[in-house]
């Protein structure tokens, strides 16, 4: 059984995601839990779409004032990111450079209301243009750190955007660039502009693949996922469905080995939707999300380094659960990078 202020967070999504009717709650409702818990799984301003709609609902008026501020809080800073995403989008179109957006606003663009999806920062990716990229913005006085692999960053119009090389980390592993190669082929192939601007989002099975290959690293080896990435899910996969595409993400997903992962997302999304039992792994997996942590960061690469393999080993019981290879395995693909590919190339 999960709490019940869970359940209820779970029903206010179900509401302002348009995927719930029934509008009746508990007696008793422990408001401030719930709202705290929207909070943390970065649901915040979804959960309050929903209290919204429901109209008198038993909730302190301050609380509710609370909850409506944080809601235009993180409207508000939504709407400074896409002003500076869409400058840089311009910026980059004036010399020819096509702006491809990861997760973020592509994603944002299946919600109705697109706002009130929190980003922590801007993903982009220019394909054969990344190093043009870094160029461009460098000459306009922006400092662009180029230390990772994956991606460069840097900050425009205080904005923290990463640049990414590679859609996904390939490093010690074919079967990661052989996906790596499938994503750029799809970036270059689809896409359309986002009303107006220059910001292209790339194509629904693009964005369903790297929605998984994302979710998973987070879930695996990283700090978790929160619900978030389910309300992104529920509202990915409506679309695919709408699409008649969803039978190739589902072929996409074996092929690549992200079945067992994203048949364990799917059968959580569906359940925040109300549509079915969940069973004991997907149990887990709900618990797990909700009792995610804040991820820490740490600059000390090798300190990072070494986190990332403890983190892989404590959570091999993800592995067994949710994953095509063993923690073991995992642990030898990133040794093998972090030795001998240090700098991979597709």
């Amino acid at each position: 059984m999960m709490n019940q202020s869970v359940e209820v967070l779970f029903k206010l999504i179900r509401i302002a995601l348009g995927n719930e009717d029934d509008f009746s709650l508990p007696n008793v409702v422990n408001w401030q839990e719930v709202y705290e818990l929207s909070l943390k799984q970065e649901v915040g301003a979804i959960a309050c779409d929903g209290l919204l709609t429901l109209g008198d609902c038993g909730i302190d008026e301050l609380l509710k004032y609370k909850w409506v501020g944080q809601s235009m809080v993180i409207e508000r800073k939504s709407e400074k990111q896409w002003c500076s995403v869409c400058q840089l989008a311009d910026l980059y179109a004036q010399h020819g450079v096509r702006t491809n957006v990861l997760k973020g606003f592509s994603f944002a663009d299946y919600y109705p209301h697109p706002f009130h999806r929190p980003s922590s920062d801007i993903d982009i990716c220019l394909l054969d243009d990344f190093e043009k990229g870094n160029q461009i913005v460098e000459k306009k006085g922006v400092v662009v750190d180029r230390s990772e692999n994956v991606h460069s960053t840097f900050y425009f119009e205080e904005v923290h955007v990463e640049n990414h090389q590679f859609c996904v980390r390939i490093k010690g592993s074919n079967r990661y660039k052989q996906m790596e190669l499938y994503l750029e082929r799809l970036l270059r192939d689809g896409g359309v502009c986002i009303g107006t601007t220059s910001l292209i989002k790339p194509s629904w099975l693009f964005n369903a693949l790297f929605f998984m290959c994302h979710a998973r690293v987070h879930f695996l080896i990283e700090e978790g996922i929160t619900l978030k990435y389910l309300c992104d899910w529920i509202l990915l996969k409506a679309e695919g469905v709408k699409e008649k595409n969803i039978d190739i993400f589902w072929l996409e997903c074996e092929k690549s080995g992200l079945l067992k992962f994203a048949k364990a997302i799917d059968e959580v999304a569906e359940y925040v939707k109300g549509c079915n039992i969940l069973s004991e792994s997907g149990q887990l997996m709900v618990q797990d999300i909700i009792h995610t942590k804040s991820h820490k960061q740490c600059n000390n690469k090798v300190k990072a380094y070494l986190n990332i393999l403890n983190t892989i080993w404590n959570n091999r019981w993800k592995y067994n659960l949710y994953s095509d290879i063993t923690a073991v395995r995992a642990i030898m693909i990133y040794v093998y990078g972090y030795m001998f590919d240090r700098n991979p190339q597709i």
